[in-house]
């Protein structure tokens, strides 16, 4: 199959943290929103298992709160440090990603992928980067400047009908 489209996009901190901003002016709003629904879900149903005198289910409700919280909270700071802490972010990580028609590969020191447009969660444009998300939480960052084989124009453009209404320009 023909490639239409290279890029080599070398991973430092600046461009994690970029990322890391991008990610929250995202996700941000709704991830609060979720969070105050549960709290106040699980907060109404202790209330009413403690006036009911159910207090064993109020205990496990407060168990499930705490749960979700350290799911939540704990696990993403602990997620976003373990990155931090990676080869990727020394500045020695490359990905060489290469589009064709119906998919594309990533290549870098821990393997290769192939992975099918429609299958993807997301693609967010900003002036710099693609963020290309493969779910809610992960994403590969495309540099703008980093392609080798066609136009980060022509890429925007071929990107948007791939994944039509999952496309999100954010460039400001």
């Amino acid at each position: 199959m023909e490639k239409l489209f290279e890029n080599k996009t070398k991973y430092s901190q600046k461009e994690y943290d970029i990322f890391l901003k991008s990610y929250t002016e995202e996700y941000a709003a709704s991830d609060r929103a979720y969070m105050i629904f549960y709290i106040l879900f699980f907060g109404l149903c202790m209330i009413f298992a403690f006036k009911e005198r159910e207090f064993i289910l109020a205990i496990v409700l407060l168990i499930g709160l705490g749960i979700y919280l350290w799911y939540k909270i704990i696990r993403l700071f602990k997620a976003v440090e373990k990155d931090k802490k990676s080869q990727k972010l020394s500045g020695s990580f490359i990905n060489k990603y290469e589009f064709y028609k119906n998919y594309f590969k990533v290549e870098n020191p821990e393997g290769t992928a192939q992975i099918l447009y429609f299958k993807l969660y997301r693609v967010v444009e900003t002036k710099s980067y693609y963020y290309i998300y493969i779910s809610r939480q992960y994403a590969f960052i495309v540099s703008k400047l980093g392609f080798t084989e066609g136009k980060s124009e022509d890429f925007s453009r071929f990107i948007k009908k791939k994944v039509f209404s999952r496309y999100k320009n954010r460039i400001k």
